[in-house]
């Protein structure tokens, strides 16, 4: 039998080489495919001898010269008898269809009233017959004739009210479609593919983020990877893959969602079936110039078995009790099945975004340019042989005493974190209400202010004594009222003062103390500080106090490595700090960090395990804060660009590193506070009135209607000729 790895897509057969040849299990499985149907087709000798003999033929033979078959022709042979119809409903024969290349593949589009009658199969819900629909004399076929005529009616309306087009399912609020196609092999339907495609404006003006935080998670988390607010890239790989700068920034981006395949049609891991899929529907007609840049995330879902799936969801969930040798398999499984689905859609043309690869190992992204779809689909052996970017090798992670010193530096982090929050909050509570004082408290002081004003005036000659005295017993009243607020508040507030005294002067010293006796213990034991990654910890907890003393416990020759050494998962102590996002008050805690380890010696041109020197890191962090800010609509005030930029100017001037950025540093600069241009007048000059964006797609189209009118009526002849003139 030949194998995918022995033949192309078009079936030409090649010689195997030695690292291609099936595995004893898989062999097995083909076998007992096999015997399976020759005790089929031994059912029925009789028809097998009329025809000449040719149907008695071995199980193999038979297969390999019935799948060259045209699939428009199976009907015809599955009619001749019964030998024949067996072997072609075999999942053998399907196997050796899909490996060898035989098989025909299309993806079909599903429009959306098609989906429509999917998901309601009986029709339009709660539609009855009411007063006046129908005479009160009718029959019940009339009845029945004018129940389906106002279901039908209903159907009609639905289908608009919920979006269902010709793309689909339409959402009426961004614009995105929800696309579904039916995957048919040899004329059977044997699987589907689902993706979305979101329609960024071409005036960067689109919600991209909005949208895809509406649509779901999933696509969120991949949108927020890829693109910024308004859908423009983030990624150097894709936009070196452009033909003209900033055309895969804007358009239409397709993500693709769920891809599904039955067993019989990917026999030995072929990815044959699913490869033509993906790319038939890339490629359907009604999907051209509305996309500019596809992307998916390879997927273990598409090639692994039901019962693989299942034995994966109870390992997961942790139900049953499985061995350690079958939760083995199953996560080596896992990975083979990820590999495979991007091998997939490397072989559509798809390629890698290294920029994605991060210190631990995850399923690879990929993207597709439309142009890449102008060659030929890739050959297995030729992306066998395609290098991907994998996780790079990082230090181990702590084990034994060493792990313990990380443990403990991080549980006495974390309460010190706490701790050191809950004063800073505290102050400035405190000095609001000094500065402020409460609203009814304010209110109060006014009213008696008037009234000892009214009694410092004198008794009016109107007013009788009794009168007089009444005003002048409530105007001591409210002031001795007054006095007892004051003496109240003045006591709450002294007593915060205290305790946020007693945190400082005996809370924080002890707990340090007792870290350091903690830790101290275990260096004894053989613990260290260095690989534990304790000053890591510190740095992204912002405690300079336990750095200080944790590198006393270092030995000279290794303060270098731990002050600028990669971790476990690839980033420095400085990484550390500008890893967490800043905010508006606690600024100056990560500038002090970051000044307190330039000042022990930490290295600014430490590049990461994502190729980020610190500048890059701290870039991307902001930019990432910006992009939410921005998205929630919050550029003013405390948030906007003028009050963050003398810090963002200090810390760029601290972490710049003296060998130069990386092209990662240069890819993640902020664009709002690099920019001294206020952000939202810069979308006022784009014309971002709110709903702009939802014409750009009308607008494209009726300017391709305008062209094909003119052709159609000769006059595109006089355009080239004033294009040339």
């Amino acid at each position: 039998m030949d194998t995918e790895e022995e033949r192309g897509i078009g079936g030409k057969k090649r010689a195997p080489s030695s690292d291609e040849e099936e595995c004893d299990d898989k062999k097995q499985l083909k076998m007992q495919q096999h015997e399976k149907l020759k005790e089929l087709l031994q059912e029925e000798p009789r028809q097998q001898h009329e025809y000449g003999g040719f149907a008695s033929l071995p199980t193999d033979v038979l297969i390999s010269i019935l799948c060259r078959s045209r699939a428009s022709d199976h009907k015809a042979l599955r009619d001749t008898c019964k030998a024949f119809r067996a072997t072609i409903d075999s999942d053998a024969y399907k196997g050796e269809r899909a490996t060898s290349g035989w098989a025909e593949v299309t993806a079909r589009l599903i429009s959306g009233e098609e989906l429509y009658d999917r998901n309601y199969p009986d029709g339009a819900e709660d539609v009855s017959l009411s007063d006046g629909d129908v005479d009160e004399n009718a029959t019940e076929e009339e009845r029945d004739e004018a129940l389906r005529l106002k279901k039908s009616e209903k159907r009609e309306e639905e289908i608009i009210d919920y979006g269902y087009v010709e793309l689909g399912q339409l959402d009426q609020n961004y614009g995105w479609h929800d696309i579904t196609y039916d995957v048919n092999v040899d004329g059977q339907c044997c699987g589907s593919i689902e993706l979305v495609l979101v329609p960024r404006g071409t005036g960067h003006n689109y919600p991209f983020h909005e949208a895809t935080d509406a649509h779901s998670s999933e696509l969120q988390e991949v949108g927020w990877t890829l693109c910024d607010s308004v859908g423009r890239l983030k990624v150097r790989s894709i936009k070196d893959a452009e033909l003209i700068a900033g055309e895969a920034g804007k358009g239409g981006f397709i993500y693709f969602k769920s891809v599904d395949i039955s067993e019989a049609y990917r026999p030995m891991d072929c990815t044959n079936i699913v490869s033509q899929a993906v790319r038939s529907a890339l490629a359907e007609p009604k999907l051209k110039g509305k996309w500019t840049l596809a992307t998916t995330v390879s997927y273990y879902n598409v090639y692994m078995t039901r019962e693989e799936k299942e034995l994966k969801r109870r390992i997961d969930y942790d139900l049953g009790t499985q061995t350690d040798e079958e939760k083995e398999r199953i996560e080596e499984r896992f990975w083979e099945c990820a590999l495979l689905d991007t091998k997939t859609y490397l072989r559509v043309g798809f390629k890698q975004i290294p920029e994605t690869v991060g210190p631990e190992k995850k399923p690879h992204r990929l993207f597709a340019l439309p142009y890449f779809l102008n060659d030929p689909i890739k050959s297995f052996e030729e992306v066998n042989q395609t290098p991907l970017t994998e996780p790079p090798d990082l230090p181990p992670k702590p084990k034994g005493v060493d792990n313990d010193v990380l443990e403990a530096v991080k549980k006495a982090g974390n309460r010190l974190r706490s701790l050191l929050d809950s004063v800073r909050s505290a102050r400035l509570e405190l000095d609001k209400i000094e500065q402020n004082p409460p609203g009814v408290f304010a209110e109060m002081e006014g009213d008696v202010a008037e009234i000892r004003s009214l009694v410092d005036g004198g008794k009016p000659d109107h007013m009788s004594d009794e009168q007089w005295e009444n005003i002048v017993a409530k105007c001591e009243r409210f002031e001795a009222m007054l006095r007892d607020q004051r003496a109240a508040i003045h006591q709450v507030l002294q007593r915060y003062r205290d305790q946020v005294r007693n945190d400082v002067d005996v809370v924080i010293p002890r707990a340090i103390d007792s870290l350091k006796n903690e830790v101290n213990a275990l260096v004894e034991k053989g613990g260290s500080i260095r690989k534990s990654y304790a000053i890591h910890c510190s740095s992204r907890l912002r405690l300079p106090q336990y750095v200080d003393f944790l590198l006393d416990l270092v030995p000279p020759e290794e303060r270098a490595r731990t002050v600028s050494g990669l971790d476990d998962i690839g980033i420095t102590p400085l990484h550390c700090v500008v890893i967490g996002e800043p905010d508006i008050h606690d600024r100056d805690e990560y500038l002090g960090m970051v000044e307190r380890l330039l000042g022990l010696g930490a290295d600014t041109n430490v590049k990461s395990a994502q190729g980020f020197t610190p500048i890059g890191q701290y870039r991307s962090t902001i930019s990432e804060k910006f992009d939410r800010i921005r998205f929630f609509g919050m550029l003013s005030g405390d948030h906007g660009p003028a009050e963050w930029r003398p810090f963002h100017r200090k810390m760029e001037g601290l972490l710049r590193p003296s060998r130069g950025e990386t092209d990662a540093d240069v890819e993640a600069k902020c664009a709002v506070l690099d920019n001294d241009v206020d952000p939202n007048a810069m979308d006022d000059e784009e014309g971002d009135d709110e709903d702009d964006w939802m014409d750009d797609d009308e607008e494209e189209e009726e300017d391709d209607d305008d062209l094909d009118n003119m052709e159609r009526d000769g006059e595109s002849e006089n355009i080239e000729g004033k294009e040339e003139e």
